[in-house]
């Protein structure tokens, strides 16, 4: 375990060492990942396949995705956190060379087994929890670890573009297996090892989730996430595709999107959130975040008829997106204990996998059957219904208390065991 009073001096500034260490393995996480999922589908076309079968090997993909959160809480809880880094970031390396090897579909299909036990994302989150105490400070290091996604934004183009102009379209696997190969090394270089386990780790069968989901406020708190986020997903299943239709959007406005879709979810999580967490609670902060999104959803309704308009709607989808995923994951693992806090997680992200997986094919067929701004309405209801349901049923504050409580007996709260 690294000491927190450690620091790392980047000129004038001091940053406490272990969290500067966690960014820096989000940041170089997020570049590896994205790397091989954008260049997924050129490779889909390298080698002859149908939409109908890169369709099936997403489905898959999510699957995976989905059974490989509920495991990975466990195997946190019960082998450590440094063991699920290696195992995340060794999976990522495996599948950067097959897919770079991959030449038919079953190959493809196949090459998919190694996304069950990428959970990047869930393990980070867990590593921030341990290292932070509850309410702000967690609430802040969720968004900053939100913002290090916009930073991947304009890093990725980077990597990918050069090495496939320099080596081919399979380049980009082969780049993000050496970034595999190298987080492990920042793991094994700067993550101690440490042979105990948390005792009575909570194991992930469906009994026990089912009981976490009924702690108090557990599962209220998972509704008023989903509520303005799963449209989100729906909208960005099929945004590009529309454009392109009724718009004309060039891949050249795609990437600027993109770009602007970076630095828009850098604002709205390293100033946006963590502004607002300094004024407002986390509560507060849920019924702002879905507002954001309401005003988005209801501006995506009835004025995006331009290309160019989207650049004022996507700051509020931003800033909704960064402040309810922030702040509900930051209240989850407030609410429970810290045995549980994997599972928890665990089924966020299976259910957030779950719905991306299914996102596309019910996105599209509401686009061809009634248009896109009725995927727009979606949202306009499932963010009016999430706040509501944040004011006529609050979390109780004694039980957010209480956590924070346990988790402020020490300030200077050291490294959960990793």
């Amino acid at each position: 375990m690294i000491d927190e009073k450690e620091v790392l001096i980047v000129g004038s500034f001091k940053f406490p060492k272990t969290l500067s260490i966690t960014y820096i393995l989000i940041i170089l996480y997020n570049i590896t990942f994205q790397l091989q999922y954008t260049a997924i589908p050129y490779l889909i076309k390298h080698i002859g396949l149908s939409e109908t079968q890169f369709g099936c090997i997403q489905t898959v993909s999510g699957v995976l995705q989905m059974i490989g959160g509920l495991l990975c809480g466990y195997v946190i809880q019960k082998f450590g956190i440094r063991f699920a880094l290696f195992i995340s970031y060794g999976s990522m390396c495996i599948s950067g060379i097959g897919l770079f090897f991959a030449f038919d579909y079953q190959s493809m299909l196949f090459l998919q087994i190694p996304s069950l036990f990428m959970q990047g994302v869930l393990t980070h989150q867990i590593l921030l929890a341990s290292l932070t105490n509850a309410g702000k400070e967690r609430t802040s290091a969720f968004a900053k670890m939100g913002s290090t996604l916009g930073i991947g934004y304009f890093l990725i183009p980077v990597f990918s573009i050069s090495s496939t102009e320099l080596f081919g379209v399979k380049a980009p696997f082969l780049v993000s297996s050496v970034f595999s190969v190298f987080l492990c090394f920042l793991v094994y270089r700067f993550v101690e090892y440490k042979k105990e386990s948390v005792e009575n780790p909570t194991h992930a069968t469906i009994k026990n989730i089912c009981y976490t989901m009924k702690l108090p406020g557990v599962f209220s708190i998972l509704v008023k996430k989903n509520g303005p986020i799963v449209p989100f997903q729906l909208v960005m299943s099929v945004l590009s595709l529309y454009m392109i239709q009724n718009m004309h959007a060039t891949s050249t406005n795609d990437q600027m999107i993109q770009g602007f879709i970076g630095s828009y979810i850098i604002i709205s999580n390293y100033f946006g959130v963590i502004y607002l967490a300094k004024k407002f609670d986390e509560q507060q902060l849920l019924i702002i975040g879905s507002l954001s999104f309401l005003i988005g959803y209801i501006l995506l309704t009835f004025i995006f008829h331009d290309f160019w308009m989207i650049l004022l709607i996507m700051p509020f989808l931003s800033l909704g997106m960064s402040v309810v995923a922030t702040c509900s994951d930051s209240l989850l693992t407030t609410l429970v204990d810290e045995t549980e806090q994997g599972i928890v997680l665990g089924t966020a992200s299976a259910l957030n996998s779950l719905f991306r997986t299914f996102a596309p094919l019910m996105a599209t067929n509401i686009l061809k059957s009634y248009g896109f701004k009725y995927i727009a309405m979606i949202g306009i209801i499932g963010s009016a219904f999430s706040i509501i349901l944040k004011l006529l049923s609050p979390i109780d504050e004694s039980l957010i208390i209480k956590h924070k409580k346990i988790d402020d007996l020490d300030e200077k709260k050291p490294m959960a065991k990793l």
